[in-house]
């Protein structure tokens, strides 16, 4: 056997051909399984987008509906489309919730209800709070998803009264971001009728004490001069004793009657088929405005004064200076309520002036951001009509004043049983509640047992990310209605 070492074979030669290529059909398909079991896991564990089809929750979230413009205002008009449970009556003549002209919305474009994105986890870390919109499965319908507004906690007794929620005896009152989210138009300056807002604004002549007067002086209506092209023009500026005093009367513009109508909780939405016993006095008003300051006197302020038929509170901010200014809230009688120091509206300057008069509680607010704190009054269990709920004053300055939005809060009704007739005890686990339109609305007050146990609660909607409205384009000489998105009404929720 020989001991010569192994010859190994030669080396091959390299090979010309090129590596294989990855497919970029099968990368795309990857990416688009990874896509899909991602979005998947995300709305059967995170969250998950639901459609509102009923309008129980309007205007806060609208049902299915059909639109149109305000022939009169321009101001979008909404009736609720029929479905079961609920009294829509679309081919009633709808009233213009911002003039009042009514229109017949039969032929009108349909279009779908909001939809919204809801937190499907922010329950197993915590309870449902107060005032917050909530998902839940019913007792009396264990198959469908509602959405409704929390009010009642655990262990409460709950009752209505006048059109306000009490827990154990205790009026429930609101901060003002849940003021902004329960708020219902009642009157909007931008969109104004061919002959003017005139008949619903009214000019103070001035008096000796300088106060928004609860009745007051005979006034006369506002000319070109102080309501013009969109804006009331305050101008007090010729002396620090100067001033100019508005007043708006809800008046109908079809049948105008100088003090105004009655401010009523009824809801267009519904299409007018509420009985007139369903329909109240509204108390609760907030009002927004953008102000610039022209000119100011030393020692000028701005007036704000809202009325809930039962008292008057008034807030007053400095016109100047920031440092030296100050803000207040005043009642009628009572006198001074709040007051916080380092609060100006300075010359020059544009602001967004916001004040409340809800659930007895008044707040003031400058450029979205409180700036005193806010005053509550003892409840009230019966309040009267209001006519005039909302009044504006400048003295030693020139205020430009547009945007200016009135509003009316929730009037809860007497529907139901429960909370209304006799009250509703909750359980230890349950929560109680409510529609924002309240008297179209079936909820704790109606249903055989009015707690919601917190196991029944499936998510909190936090985003209306597909509110829709109607949409037209011309082509080959015709016009095409569509829904597509209303960009006004896409919002977060609180």
């Amino acid at each position: 056997m020989s001991d010569a070492p192994l010859e190994l074979p030669p080396d091959e030669p390299p090979t010309s051909r090129p590596p294989p290529r990855p497919s970029h059909l099968r990368g795309l398909a990857n990416l688009a399984a990874l896509v899909l079991c991602g979005f998947v896991l995300f709305r059967v564990v995170v969250a998950e987008p639901f459609g509102v089809p009923t309008g129980s929750m309007a205007p806060t979230l609208m049902g299915n509906h059909r639109q149109a413009d305000c022939p009169r205002c321009g101001a979008p008009v909404r009736v609720g489309l029929p479905t079961n449970g609920e009294r829509a009556g679309h081919n009633a003549d709808i009233p213009c919730p911002n003039c009042g002209k009514k229109q017949n919305l039969a032929d009108a474009p349909a279009v779908n209800g909001d939809r919204v994105l809801v937190d499907k986890l922010v329950y197993t870390h915590r309870r449902p709070r107060r005032w917050e919109v909530a998902v839940f499965r019913c007792a009396a319908d264990q198959y469908k998803a509602y959405v409704k507004r929390v009010l009642g906690l655990p262990g409460e007794e709950i009752t209505i009264q006048d059109g306000e929620v009490y827990a154990d005896g205790g009026l429930l009152r609101k901060a003002l971001a849940e003021v902004r989210e329960t708020q219902l138009r009642v009157f909007d300056l931008a969109f104004a009728p061919p002959g003017g807002w005139g008949p619903r604004w009214y000019v103070y002549p001035p008096d000796r004490d300088g106060r928004l007067p609860p009745n007051g002086p005979p006034a006369a209506p506002a000319d070109a001069g102080v309501l013009n092209n969109g804006q009331l023009i305050l101008d007090a500026a010729a002396s620090p004793q100067a001033e100019v005093r508005l007043e708006y009367r809800h008046v109908n513009l079809d049948n105008p009657d100088p003090n105004g109508d009655v401010v009523t909780s009824d809801n267009g939405y519904d299409g007018g088929t509420r009985s007139r016993s369903n329909v109240y006095a509204a108390h609760d008003f907030s009002a927004r405005c953008d102000i610039v300051v022209q000119e100011a006197q030393p020692g000028a302020t701005l007036a704000l004064r809202l009325f809930d038929g039962t008292d008057a509170v008034a807030a007053e901010v400095s016109v100047g200076p920031r440092a030296e200014g100050k803000a207040a809230l005043s009642h009628d009688k009572l006198g001074g309520l709040s007051a916080s120091r380092g609060v100006g509206l300075e010359p020059g300057k544009s602001y967004t002036v916001e004040f409340a008069f809800v659930d007895r509680r008044a707040t003031l607010a400058v450029d979205r951001r409180v700036v005193l704190p806010p005053a509550d009054l003892p409840a009230e269990a019966k309040r009267g009509e209001v006519r005039r709920p909302f009044q504006l004053g400048a003295r030693g300055c020139k205020l430009v004043v547009t945007r200016v939005q009135l509003f009316r809060d929730i009037h809860y009704t007497n529907a139901g049983r429960h909370g209304t007739r006799v009250p509703a005890r909750l359980g230890a686990d349950e929560f109680f509640v409510l529609g924002d339109n309240s008297g179209n609305s079936q909820d704790s007050r109606e249903w055989p047992h009015p707690g919601v146990p917190a196991g029944d609660f499936l998510g909190k909607p936090i985003l209306v990310h597909q509110p829709l409205r109607p949409g037209r384009v011309t082509a080959g000489g015709q016009e095409r209605v569509f829904q597509t998105l209303d960009w006004a009404r896409l919002r977060w929720l609180h």
